[in-house]
């Protein structure tokens, strides 16, 4: 059965941004409001210290033995970031990246906003020194530390996106409670820069199911520029913006991408990983989101080339017409895509990170298999390398 736009309750203030992630809208026209809705509290306490460090910890522990020369080839080893949790780095450029972004000293708070009661129902907060990650905490939807008010307003910090119209505000008043938090936990960094990133929940969520490096930064890119697009405000932000950030932002969706994959990968091809431990929670509670958002991924679609991510065509959000009618269809350029066949291996291997020899001038028409391609395969320390290119 599928699913209509018109079953999300208009009180869902982020009912208008379903559409504009690919993945939520194709779970969500295959499940349904009343699966997705009832499922979010409980989807959220499974996100505990536990899996979150797993990534976390091997960040910092792959950016110290990079800075120490234990990574035998930094220039083809991807790495996990802290700045932001989840994303990917190529090894050797990590620290330049992150002091281009984010300046010297810094701590960042990556708040997470559940779409059905507008409350926060994650933090986890990063500090970076001269580029290089060195600390984090989580703290989830029950905890405590979000019972903390506002001095000036009143608010509890779990309900200022309730109470606040825009993610830049809502952004500026984490900041006012969570200074004073980073002061008392850390006062060796008081003097810090501090930054908030704000993202609706399903908004993240739309994210997680990409492969693609290059689909992944299209996908921040389309949620940053949301307003852009007729959509009432963002679906994610940091605050304030890194300069940097805020630049290619405005030189349009196409050379964000470039921009951002080549800072990050040397405009290569990068595949995320996903941790056994992830997957297996995944699967034993959430079998139906396993099946649509991934196992049919790759049974019905398979992944864009980078050439397609950068010049796909989204719908026109500002007619109204697209809503009613439900045109949401994104228009990629044609050609093929990556597909499990091109890997000549098991589906379970997937998830086990890649690195490809492939960007955005590679031709789809002429990659039949994928091997040839690879370059490394797995994360940071636990890296293999496949084929050193020339």
């Amino acid at each position: 059965m599928a699913h209509s736009y018109n079953e999300i309750p208009d009180t869902i203030r982020t009912k208008r941004f379903f559409p504009l992630g690919r993945h939520l809208w194709r779970i969500f026209k295959d499940l349904g409001w009343d699966y997705l809705g009832s499922n979010i509290g409980e989807a959220i306490n499974l996100i505990s210290y536990d899996l979150v460090k797993i990534r976390l910890n091997e960040a910092i522990m792959t950016a110290k033995s990079t800075i120490e020369g234990k990574i035998k080839h930094p220039e083809i080893t991807i790495a996990d970031t802290l700045f932001p949790p989840g994303g990917s780095i190529r090894a050797d450029l990590s620290q330049g990246a992150m002091k281009l972004y984010y300046g010297e000293s810094v701590d960042c708070t990556y708040a997470g906003i559940r779409d059905d009661n507008q409350e926060i129902c994650i933090m986890l907060n990063g500090h970076l020194e001269d580029g290089i990650p060195v600390d984090w905490w989580l703290v989830g939807q029950d905890d405590e530390l979000l019972d903390r008010r506002h001095i000036k307003l009143g608010y509890k910090l779990r309900n200022i996106p309730k109470k606040t119209k825009s993610l830049t505000q809502m952004g500026f008043r984490f900041i006012d409670i969570l200074r004073d938090v980073r002061n008392e936990r850390t006062p060796q960094w008081s003097t810090s820069a501090y930054q908030s990133s704000v993202a609706w929940g399903t908004g993240a969520w739309n994210l997680g199911f990409e492969f693609s490096s290059y689909e992944a930064i299209a996908g921040l890119y389309d949620g940053i520029a949301a307003k852009t697009y007729g959509l009432p405000d963002q679906w994610y932000s940091y605050v304030p913006w890194p300069p940097i950030v805020q630049t290619a932002i405005y030189s349009g969706r196409r050379k964000f991408i470039l921009f951002s994959v080549g800072l990050m990968s040397e405009s290569r091809l990068y595949f995320q990983h996903v941790e056994p431990e992830w997957i297996e929670v995944t699967k034993r509670n959430y079998p139906e989101i396993w099946d649509v958002g991934i196992v049919k991924q790759w049974e019905t679609m398979g992944v864009p080339f980078p050439i397609q991510s950068i010049d796909c065509q989204l719908p026109n959000y500002k007619k109204d017409k697209i809503y009613t009618d439900e045109e949401f269809d994104w228009n990629f350029p044609p050609g093929p895509w990556i597909t499990l066949d091109m890997f000549h291996t098991d589906f379970d291997d997937l998830f086990k990170g890649y690195y490809f020899n492939i960007n955005h001038e590679t031709n789809p028409e002429e990659v039949k298999d994928i091997r040839p391609f690879i370059i490394s395969t797995g994360i940071g320390r636990n890296t293999e390398i496949i084929n050193l290119p020339t």
